[in-house]
This record gives structure tokens, sequence and C-alpha cells, in this order.
């Protein structure tokens, strides 16, 4: 337990426990992950990789473990849903480097030898990974492999097996840092321009267009003249066949019965305030008071008044004017809340302090550390978060340090931290100047549902499933005979965690992509968190793969149709021109003006411009009309005024955008790993 302590202690709460996460979240997209949903037969299966299935047993005995872990480092639970999801997150990562990522890389030729893992973890320029754990300073603040080699000799001391395990944890991280930095660095090295390459983007780049011209709107207008047929359609639609996929989802609509506080509610909750308010008005023990009768914990925040007027201004006026027995109270649609002045004093808005933390059995080390501190005013094994707030303590998990805010400049105090059995040295280098603050006594009564109301919210989303009796046509009936508030929602998909304002509405997800769910299914009342009710139905439900062709066709129709505008546009165009007239004639005879764009480049990345335009300024000669070109929205005429260039675009240039272009294809090459593994998730089947 000592070890684990220390592990603890060393690395507070700035450690970064889930390193995994951070350092694939630049080339692994979680969404993409998700990207294939389907064999939904496989009831057992969290997903699939390079044609091996995970099963559920397997995936959660790895969730559990490395939630075990972190849970065992930063001294808490991972019970919140995004803590639960991002374990899941890494838990996947690690499934995806192992089945996927390291057997391709290293077929490649890739590998991270046992004496590079070394100096990884032991040497003196160590993986970033090592360097930012805290435990492993040393007395100088620098790392130390000193350090590091004696936790791992004593990390077996540690009857938790905790010590071991995070040894393994970082180990792995190290390992996959340096795998994913090597596939990232060969990915730039072979993204090269030849000299000639260089030199002709160079010269592209420096050569700009002033051009006069006008475009001709297509009509947005019915043409009746302009036709599409199904063999245009059917060609449309096979020649882009990527265009036209989709994941398994569905379009559904649902009611839901918020439950929020009655009038009676509303009632009762004011009278049970107002009775405890006159009694705290008098009341001798605040702290006591508050943690028998309010529903809002007991703040030891001292506030001033700007922070009190930002909060609520009548507390402010209270706090800070003519005394009195209490604030008045302040009522929301939420709570009933009043407060009193608990204590005063002169603090601080944010102090820099130094800080060194010892286990309550070192008291006498920590007596001489603190002896040193006070002849030479500092030491190396004091550490400093640099300048903090009471709030930003708090915000870190630093709140035990609070007694600074007490303390002046230049002073050296040891403190003890009951709850963790450890002693800290504190010292405050500087402080903002001092300014009254005060700590409250908050008096709250929240107004919350009564047992009878959340009774009438479920008896009114019983009865509408109760009648619908699992089928559509009852229900949109009854929606619209009652006039309920039905929402609809298109192209659903198993993912789906947000329903309007829940957040977190997975069991509607699940019953929607339930085996038994067909189109038409009406759902029983589905509860989420405990305040919604849902009654949901199924009226759309489409496969994964291609999608059909009925539903994409008049989208198709009018892609179409705007293409043979433009073409028509076009044709029509050129059989009034005769040849030789001047822009500006025209224009005239168009019924439209010449407008101007200077320094139109080639290579440049502006959305203004439409691309079949620029193309064609970059080929034309200077001084002659050219049209019609076709663009995507109309057809122009114009005519290159001056050719210039310029110096302005150089090497470095060409070389930023090639870095940024590889980029560009290193993000998207792991789906196409993903693709070629035949990678599948089906993780939201589970949760």
């Amino acid at each position: 337990m000592a070890v684990l302590e220390k592990i603890r202690v060393k690395l507070g709460i700035l450690i970064s426990i889930l390193i995994a996460i951070a350092l694939l979240s630049f080339i692994i997209d979680p969404n993409t992950l998700g990207s294939t949903l389907q064999s939904m037969s496989k009831e057992n299966n969290v997903g699939q990789m390079g044609g091996k299935s995970i099963t559920y047993r397997e995936f959660f005995t790895a969730v559990e473990q490395n939630t075990s872990l972190m849970q065992a480092l930063s001294g808490g639970s991972a019970n919140t849903e995004q803590a639960q999801n991002q374990v899941r997150d890494m838990t996947w990562n690690q499934f995806f480097n192992q089945r996927v990522f390291f057997p391709k890389i290293k077929a490649a030729g890739f590998s991270v030898e046992d004496e590079e893992m070394v100096a990884l973890l032991q040497g003196e320029n160590p993986s970033p990974i090592i360097a930012q754990q805290r435990m492993f300073v040393g007395e100088n603040g620098l790392f130390s492999p000193d350090a590091v080699k004696e936790f791992v000799s004593q990390m077996d001391l540690d009857e938790t097996g905790v010590s071991r395990r995070y040894w393994d944890y970082l180990k792995e991280q190290v390992y996959t840092q340096q795998m994913y930095s090597k596939y990232i660095s060969a990915l730039r090295n072979s993204s090269t321009l030849s000299a000639a390459q260089i030199e002709k983007a160079v010269s592209e780049g420096n050569i700009t267009r002033d051009v006069d011209f006008f475009m001709l709107p297509v009509s947005f207008g019915v043409d009746s003249s302009l036709q599409v047929t199904a063999a245009e359609v059917s060609k449309y639609y096979n020649d882009r066949k990527e265009l036209f996929t989709q994941k398994a989802n569905r379009d559904i609509e649902y009611v839901m019965f918020e439950v929020v506080p009655s009038t009676e509610d509303i009632a009762a909750a004011k009278e049970k305030f107002d009775g405890l308010y006159e009694q705290f008005k008098v009341a001798d023990n605040l702290k006591n008071f508050v943690a028998l009768n309010s529903d809002r914990r007991w703040d030891d925040t001292f506030y001033s008044k700007e922070e009190l007027s930002r909060r609520t201004a009548a507390f402010a006026d209270y706090a800070f004017g003519a005394p009195a027995a209490a604030s008045a109270i302040d009522s929301t649609a939420e709570a009933f809340t009043a407060v009193r002045v608990a204590e005063r004093k002169m603090l601080p808005d944010s102090v820099s302090f130094s800080y060194a933390m010892f286990p309550a059995a070192e008291q006498a080390r920590a007596d001489s550390l603190m002896a040193e501190v006070r002849k030479n005013g500092f030491s190396a094994e004091m550490m400093s978060p640099g300048w903090q707030t009471l709030a930003s303590l708090a915000a870190n998990g630093m709140d035990v340090f609070g007694e600074v805010f007490e303390m002046k400049p230049g002073e050296v105090r040891l403190v003890s931290i009951d709850e963790y059995q450890m002693l800290a040295l504190l010292k405050v280098e500087q402080a903002t100047k001092p300014k009254e603050k005060v700590q409250l006594a908050f008096l709250r009564t929240n107004i919350t549902p009564s047992e009878d109301t959340y009774r009438d919210y479920q008896m009114k989303a019983a009865d509408l499933a109760d009648r619908s009796n699992g089928a559509y046509d009852k229900f949109a009936a009854i929606v619209k005979e009652e006039a309920l508030p039905v929402i609809p929602m298109q192209h659903v998909t198993i993912e789906t965690r947000r329903l309007g304002v829940v957040e977190n509405a997975r069991g509607v997800i699940h019953w929607v992509f339930d085996r038994g769910t067909k189109e038409g299914s009406v759902s029983d009342v589905i509860t989420v968190d405990n305040k919604y009710y849902f009654v949901a139905a199924v009226t759309k439900t489409r496969k994964e793969g291609r999608v059909p062709l009925e539903e994409v066709k008049d989208n198709i129709v009018t892609e179409l149709i705007g293409q043979k505008k433009v073409e028509k546009l076009a044709a029509e165009a050129a059989e009034k021109i005769s040849g030789g007239e001047s822009l500006e004639a025209l224009a005239e005879k168009f019924s439209t003006t010449v407008n101007h764009r200077d320094g139109i480049a080639f290579n440049a990345i502006d959305m203004s411009l439409d691309p079949a335009f620029v193309g064609a300024v970059a080929a034309a000669p200077q001084g002659k009309v050219s049209g019609p070109v076709k663009g995507q929205l109309g057809v122009y005429f114009f005519e290159v005024k001056n050719v210039a260039e310029g110096e302005y675009y150089t090497e470095a240039d060409v070389l930023n955008r090639n870095t940024q272009k590889t980029y560009s294809i290193a993000q998207q090459l792991p789906e196409i790993i993903m693709k070629e593994a035949d990678v599948k998730d089906y993780r939201a089947k589970f949760y």
C-alpha cells in the first residue's frame, strides 16, 4: 500500500491516466472505428478485426482490468458515463493495436527492439510518457533514471499488484507511441518532392492573373424542356456507388414525457423551506444545521463581492451590505435558497506556492526539509503548480492545499492531511493583494417531483403505449387526436446517444435496434434517467449497405437537371455570340455587368471561386475573351487583363503545403487499414 500511495501522491491529479486515448486520437477517430455494423445475429461479439471476433466476455474482462487500474491510480471511481466510455475506447484501441496495427507495421519491417525499450524507459532521454510522470523526478526536479529503477525494484512489494500493472501499462504506452512515431515518420519521409516539382510549384504559385468576368446563373425554376431518363439516373447511381452507402439506420417518432414538479410539489417545497428559513436565521451551529437540513452541502469556499455578484446579486448585497439575520430568499425553478455569513476573512484571489508531500510516518524528513527551506528559501524537492485560485485548486484535486491562501508570502508551513495520512510542506512564493471575502452557509430546498407526480407522468406514458398496442397506425392516430408533441428523427444509427435534450437515451436506441423491433413497431414505456418516459415508434428501417435507388432517385434527378441546365445555358450563350465582341459588349448583350478580380492563382485555395472558372483562367491567354465556361451554378465569360509573376510564394510554402497534404493522407489511412482488416464495431449493442 505504501508503494501505491507513493504513486498517487507523486502523480497527483495531473496524471494522464488515459494516455492511450490521447496517443491515438490524432490518427484514429472513434467515430470511424464505429463505422460498420452488421451481423447482428452474433449476439456475443462486440466487434471483429482481421476476420477474428472479439467476444463480449474478453472485451468486458479487458475493460474491467483497465477500469480497476485507473481507479487504483486515481484513488477514485470511474462510474460516470463519460469515464466508462473513455475506458472502453482505450480498450478498443488496445485490441486494434494488437490485432491490426502492430502486425501490419511489423510486416512492413518496423519494430521496437529490447535495447530501444530500455533506453525509452530508463535512459537519459526517455519517452515523454515516462518523463512526464512526477514519481520519476529526482531531487533536482528533473527526470531521474535512478527513480525509475528504484520504482521497478520495489513495485513487487505492493501486495495489491497495482504497481506492477501500472508499470506494464506504462511500457505498453511507450511501445505503442514509438511504433506510431515510426509509422508517421515513414509516411512523412515517403512524401517527398523532387527539385523539379518544387521549382514548378513555386513558379505556378507566383503567377497571378487579374480578370474581368461575368457569370450567367442558371435558373432555379422548373424547365419542362429538360428531362432525365431512367437510364441516366441508373448510370449516375451505378457510377458513384461509394456515394450511396449507409450504415443500418432507422427513422423514428417518439413522445417524451418529462417529469417536472407540479404546482403542489412547488407549494410543498416552499412550505418546507419557509419553516427551515426561520430556524436558519437563528441557528448557532450553521455547519450542523446545513448538514441536517440543506439540499446543498457545506461549502468551504470564501467568496469576494465580485464573485457573488456574478452568481446571485442579492446574496452579494446581503453579504457585503447592512447586517441582516439572513439573505432574502432566492427562488428559481429548481430550488429555494438563502444564505448566512459564516465567516469573514481577508484573502488573496490567487497564490503562487510550492509544496512537497510526505507520508505521515516521515515526520523527521519533513521537518528537515522545512528547516532547509526556511534557511535557504528553496529546495529542489519542492514542486510548484504556479499561480492558483481556490477554484483551480478544487478543479485540479489540490484543494488540500487551500491553507496557502491564509499564509503570507515567504511563509513556510507543515500541515497534516489526515484524510490521506500525509504531510504537506507548503511555501507561499507570491500572492495578490488580500480583499474581504465571506464564507457562506447555504440553505437550499430543491423543488422535486413527488411520487404522485412521477406516477401521473408514468400513467400518461403507459396509457399511450397501451392504447397503441405496438402498432404505429394506432400510435399516429392517438398523438394526432390528442395533439401530443410527437418528435420525428431520421437516420438514427445504433451509435446514437442523444435524443433531443436527453443526452443518454441508449435505452431507447437499444429498443429501436432490437431484433424483435420491426418497421411499424411501437415500444412500451422506456424510462431514461428516472426523469423521462419515452414511447417510441419505428417508421422506417434501412439495412447496412447500398442505399436503394428509389430513396435517392429524386436527389439524382435534381443533380442531373442542374447539369443539363448548365449545358443548355452554355449552348444558348454560345449561339448568341458572333465572335470578336468585347467582354463589355457581351455583358450588355446578356443584360449583365462586368466584374473584376485581382490575383487569381491556380494553386490558391479560395472557396469563393468556382474551381472550373479558376482552371479556365489559368489556361487562358491574356487579352482574349474566353467563354462560355461551364461552372457549377452557371456559365462564365472572362478576359485575362494582366499576368504577374511575383516572388512571395517560396520553397518553404511548397514544402508546408506538401506536409499538410501528407497529414491529410495520414488521417485517412486508419479508415483504409480498418477496411482492409474488416474491422467492425458492435459495441453499441451492449453499451
